[in-house]
């Protein structure tokens, strides 16, 4: 792999707020690598969630992945920053750098303060720092902090303090806010070995505080609700520490009720509520999923949702399978809740019952792939070969795409297959309306090669599609390959709107260039250059592709 993103390079890209939140994660350890080559590093990140990326070189830049929801829209995300930070210091067996890159004066300037402060005397400093306390309510607070170390109820006075928003926090406030959060969860921790029951409490008031908090703020960055996720985790190592039992009960149930993220699974603590615990935590979920009223369509996602989601996570802890139906079964109008009854009855190793309920789904969902799919599946496990397959060509129809196929082609079996495949790719020839995709996707699918590219070079192709085929053909079939790329920058060619188009149509004719002779792509590129000889910055990509 090429030299790793530097510190400049990820503060432009990321941003200041991913780059110090990557460099925290990197410190705590929670992102290791995985695996990857010279040209890419793979790793999981363990947030709210275990997310899993990627970081890989594309050409002269970087292309990334991540599965967390910050990255949707492409961004650096600081799991990718920690990611990096960790493959450097593997690389290079060196400690993270600083999250924000100082200057050389800036350092100096730093170092020479801290000689200074240590030269003074302690009445002095005590004496600085009252004032600038005065001055400055957050400096006050952080102060307070540390004075109430090992005092739980000054401690808790203190916490107060610092959880308090005074309003609604914009972005930037929401940020400042988290950042003075650090140095209560730090004085938590550190109470956590000497008095695991009072750091359990006060995580607790602190959680409750915060949740509430995080409603009146900005909190895209999720600067807030890390803060949350590291408070939730010591309140489980509090509870570990020392079982409260029932105690918890109440505590646990009112965390749960106020928060929507899954903060507190009730696995992590089902064992140190003990026997008692358990029965005060049931009797609270269980009364309040007995006085929901009927379902409707409208309270789906609202409160209704919230208990029985509570309710589901009890039964599958307890063990109580009919509990579980009971929930699962509630409100049936909607094909996706049959399925997981169906699930529920499969991971409890009821098949004729499963294989019964999916029957009637179908029946009810004629139309829904899922259901279909599962009921073919159950037919197969129940040796009912002949019906299966009949229920996975009937989802293929109605669904035709690459998980029906795979299901259809398993089902057949290597003997039946090359029929039913036939018979597959002539309704999809049916169903085209003059432009190739699903085809070419099922033949590269199938390891079809030959057949996907002689439909590729005689057909109109989705874009995407062409794109792809090129890519995965480009050494065994580098010919194949350009002039495809080739066809894709005529099409790019149609429409340049601006820089993003630019880029497409070289990177295209690029890839072109690389795999045809010159006489077949050097007509397109004159042509490009008299046409758009006023675009300068085109013409400066395109002298940057094939110098002319």
């Amino acid at each position: 792999m090429k030299s790793l993103p530097d510190n400049d390079w990820l503060l432009e890209v990321a941003g200041l707020g991913a780059v110090e939140r990557g460099a925290d994660y990197y410190r705590k350890g929670r992102v290791r690598l995985t695996g990857g080559d010279d040209a890419h590093l793979q790793a999981e990140a363990r947030g709210s969630e275990l997310y899993t990326l990627e970081l890989a070189e594309d050409g002269d830049d970087w292309r990334w992945r991540c599965d967390c929801p910050a990255a949707d829209d492409g961004s650096f995300c600081k799991h990718l920053v920690a990611a990096v930070l960790v493959a450097r210091s593997a690389a290079v067996a060196a400690p993270a750098p600083a999250a924000r890159p100082a200057s050389r004066a800036r350092k100096a300037q730093g170092d020479g303060l801290l000689d200074f402060l240590a030269a003074q005397s302690a009445e002095t400093l005590a004496g600085w720092l009252h004032e600038l306390a005065k001055a400055d309510r957050n400096v006050e607070r952080q102060l307070l902090l540390y004075r109430s170390a090992g005092q739980p109820d000054e401690l808790k006075a203190a916490l107060g303090k610092l959880l308090n928003t005074g309003g609604f926090l914009d972005y930037r406030g929401a940020m400042r806010y988290a950042t003075q959060l650090d140095a209560g969860i730090r004085q938590l921790r550190a109470l956590l070995p000497r008095d695991p029951g009072g750091c359990r409490g006060l995580c607790e008031y602190a959680l409750k505080r915060l949740i509430k908090a995080c409603a009146r703020a900005d909190d895209s960055a999720g600067a807030i609700a890390e803060r949350l996720d590291e408070l939730a985790e010591l309140h489980r190592e509090a509870c570990v520490a020392a079982p409260p039992g029932k105690p918890l009960a109440k505590a646990l149930y009112d965390l749960k009720c106020a928060e929507d993220w899954n903060l507190f699974p009730l696995d992590a603590y089902w064992g140190v509520l003990g026997g008692d615990g358990q029965l005060d935590y049931t009797s609270r979920v269980l009364a309040d999923f007995k006085a929901l009223p009927p379902p409707t369509p409208a309270d789906r996602y609202g409160e209704s949702f919230s208990v029985c989601r509570r309710v589901e996570e009890l039964a599958h802890c307890s063990g109580d399978f009919e509990l579980l139906q009971r929930v699962l079964r509630r409100d049936l109008s909607d094909p996706y809740q049959h399925l997981r009854v169906f699930e529920s009855l499969r991971e409890a190793k009821r098949g004729r019952e499963a294989l019964a309920w999916a029957e009637q789904a179908v029946k009810r969902f004629p139309k829904d792939g899922r259901l279909r799919e599962a009921l073919a599946d159950s037919l197969a496990e129940a040796g009912l070969h002949e019906e299966a397959l009949a229920q996975a060509w009937q989802r293929f129809r109605d669904h035709p795409g690459r998980d029906a196929w795979t299901q259809l082609q398993r089902i057949a079996g290597p003997a039946d297959w090359p029929a039913w495949r036939q018979r597959a790719l002539d309704t999809v020839a049916a169903a085209e309306r003059g432009v190739v995709h699903l085809r070419i996707e099922l033949l590269r699918l199938d390891g079809d090669i030959e057949t996907a590219l002689e439909l590729a070079h005689g057909q109109r192709v989705a874009e995407h599609t062409l794109a792809d085929l090129a890519q995965h053909v480009s050494r065994s079939h580098p010919r194949d390959a350009g002039t495809f790329h080739l066809r894709l920058a005529r099409a790019a060619a149609t429409h340049l709107a601006g820089p993003s188009d630019y880029r497409r149509l070289t990177d295209h004719l690029k890839a072109a260039a690389g795999r045809l002779p010159a006489a077949e792509w050097q007509p397109f590129l004159a042509e490009l250059r008299e046409t758009h000889r006023r675009k300068t910055k085109l013409m400066g990509m395109l002298d940057a592709v094939v110098p002319g």
